[in-house]
């Protein structure tokens, strides 16, 4: 079984260096109730891949603190920053497939994109803040497209 958790950065400030924009109070807030409900909720995360803006890495920070994910098995992607859903979809099925539970971490409409392709009834964007959980039920990632799946939970807590 292959676990990929979506989650779109936290609530932001509106600085113009667009790369630059950090997490609001309420942001980090959230972000810290996210991580304690993956872990109240007995989830692990064997990786997370982010984005490089620096809204995304504090997002992951908070989260990689709560899930006890060591700095080694945080990977930086600049592609999740500047490009499209496919490199999401390459950052995922590229992954090896000793890892059994990753988490994305980057943006709209690139994540929203992802979760719409796994779950076609999911036609809205992801909010600020939000996690989808997906299970596969494969053992590489690069049949996560034609394997079963089950979405777990999707989660922005207010």
């Amino acid at each position: 079984m292959k676990t990929l958790y979506i989650v779109r950065h936290a609530k932001t400030n509106s600085n113009i260096d667009d790369i630059a924009r950090e997490l609001l109070p309420l942001g980090i807030e959230r972000t810290h109730l996210l991580g304690k409900y993956l872990v109240n909720n007995h989830c692990s995360v064997d990786i997370i891949h982010t984005s490089t803006a620096r809204r995304a890495l504090q997002t992951c920070r908070i989260l990689a603190e709560h899930l006890q994910v060591p700095p080694q098995n945080i990977i930086e992607e600049p592609d999740l920053y500047t490009g499209t859903s496919e490199h999401y979809i390459y950052t995922i099925v590229g992954q090896d497939n000793n890892i059994n539970a990753s988490m994305i971490i980057g943006h709209n409409p690139q994540v929203s994109t992802l979760a719409q392709f796994f779950i076609p009834d999911f036609s809205h964007y992801m909010q600020t803040g939000a996690c989808f959980c997906i299970d596969f039920e494969t053992d590489k990632w690069e049949e996560i497209f034609t394997s079963t799946r089950v979405v777990r939970f999707y989660v922005r807590l207010t």
